[in-house]
């Protein structure tokens, strides 16, 4: 069986201050279809220093709504970009922020939308079809 993952969908949501427009908080989200939730790796950035890195799961597209709402200002300008993987670990608890950050390309890239302002139900739509479009694991 291989270690890796056939395809794997990853919503990358980039936060921009809306008056200086720097970048302050990075969010990878995808779902694992075998423990059926879905992960986030996080991370903000301040002027500074880098924070420490975070990581979440939740089962359901609504909680991870209300914590991505919350954990992100609904004035800043939000990034969405979606992605598809073919190199993601098999198990989602080894795949890290650093990994996802480090193989951030626009080869993996489907499409995304930049300087958007939050929409509650648009963000929720997105992070439901990470759940719902997958290929099986080989």
């Amino acid at each position: 069986m291989s270690s890796f993952a056939t395809d794997c969908l990853v919503l990358k949501i980039e936060e921009h201050t809306y008056d200086t427009n720097e970048l302050d908080t990075t969010l990878y989200v995808l779902y694992d279809i075998k423990k059926e939730y879905f992960v986030i790796r996080g991370q903000r950035a301040t002027t500074q220093m880098d924070s420490c890195v975070f990581s979440f799961n939740c089962k359901h597209a609504d909680e991870l709504t209300d914590f991505i709402s919350f954990v992100i200002c609904s004035k800043n300008k939000w990034t969405y970009v979606l992605y598809n993987y073919d190199n993601l670990s098999y198990t989602s608890d080894n795949i890290t922020y650093d990994f996802l950050k480090e193989h951030d390309s626009q080869i993996y890239e489907i499409s995304a939308y930049e300087n958007k302002k939050f929409n509650k139900k648009f963000l929720f739509k997105n992070l439901k079809m990470l759940k719902n479009v997958f290929n099986y694991y080989n």
